[in-house]
């Protein structure tokens, strides 16, 4: 392990936010970009509007919102969720453990200080992305724009649809709606813990990148007490061999690596991580 950073600075969102941003898509400029996470097909609009089809299947726009989870998925998510059960379908399986784990999230207040401290780490290592930016677990969209600079096109992808402060489309990252080699950037803040196949997210996140296009993780980096008995949201407390492993298994190329000390903790620190393709 190298040698964590105690920095101090912060940036609060209303400070963000006044800053020149990204400009978020709206839907009609994403279609472009857009595959179905079933058949990886180009989608388009339906004749009447209502929703986005690769000609087999249909995925509903709610509210001015895509959802763009699997087909076996969608109707259980606009109903409010699986029903907890014991399902033979593996996939069905997989997305009961993940709406388990997203049902207890707790966001950490704008006016806590590690979270403006955070901002402002992510507003830096950003300072130089350029092109589309794919944001895997957006949640507040007015705020996680802001922390891309005006030379970015922001596209928005998160698992709720609960917040309305901005376009984004409902997914996940296992099942990137994006067409192949698109993307200039993708960016997991500090979501990729809370996603349980996160080998396939990557890989995901390779298909979905140009060539020469960044990827980049925050996240926590656990040195010991990294138990999940005692976390109702995360699927992970990683180690750093676990996010170096990944990312070299894809042969992405790193470009900077910063380790932060969180909340003085000697058992976990903070890892903002830029690789390209």
């Amino acid at each position: 392990m190298g040698k964590l950073i105690k920095d101090e600075r912060y940036t609060t969102v209303e400070q963000l936010q006044k800053m020149l941003h990204a400009e978020i898509l709206p839907l009609q400029k994403v279609l472009p970009y857009l595959a179905s996470p079933d058949t990886g097909k180009r989608l388009q609009f339906l004749d009447d509007g209502s929703g986005l089809t690769d000609s087999d299947n249909n995925y509903p726009i709610v509210d001015g919102i895509p959802i763009l989870y699997p087909v076996s998925i969608s109707e259980a998510f606009l109903q409010g969720g699986l029903d907890l059960n014991y399902y033979n379908d593996s996939t069905l399986q997989y997305f009961l453990l993940s709406q388990i784990k997203q049902h207890g999230e707790i966001n950490a207040a704008s006016n806590n200080v590690h979270y403006q401290r955070h901002l402002y780490r992510m507003k830096d290592l950003l300072k130089d992305c350029r092109g589309t930016v794919l944001d895997v677990g957006c949640d507040d969209v007015s705020i996680s724009s802001a922390l891309f600079n005006e030379d970015c096109s922001y596209i928005g992808l998160d698992p709720f649809s609960k917040n309305k402060t901005g376009f984004r489309m409902v997914g996940v990252g296992e099942f990137l709606p994006i067409l192949d080699n698109t993307i200039d950037n993708v960016i997991f803040n500090t979501s990729l813990d809370h996603i349980l196949d996160y080998h396939l997210a990557i890989k995901e996140s390779y298909r979905v990148l140009k060539s020469n296009g960044m990827l980049v993780i925050s996240t926590l980096i656990w040195l010991e007490s990294a138990t999940l008995l005692n976390d109702s949201v995360h699927f992970h407390h990683f180690k750093e061999y676990e996010v170096n492993g990944v990312l070299e298994a894809f042969g992405f190329r790193e470009v900077s690596r910063i380790m932060y000390s969180y909340k003085d903790d000697s058992h976990r620190y903070g890892l903002y991580i830029a690789v390209r393709k």
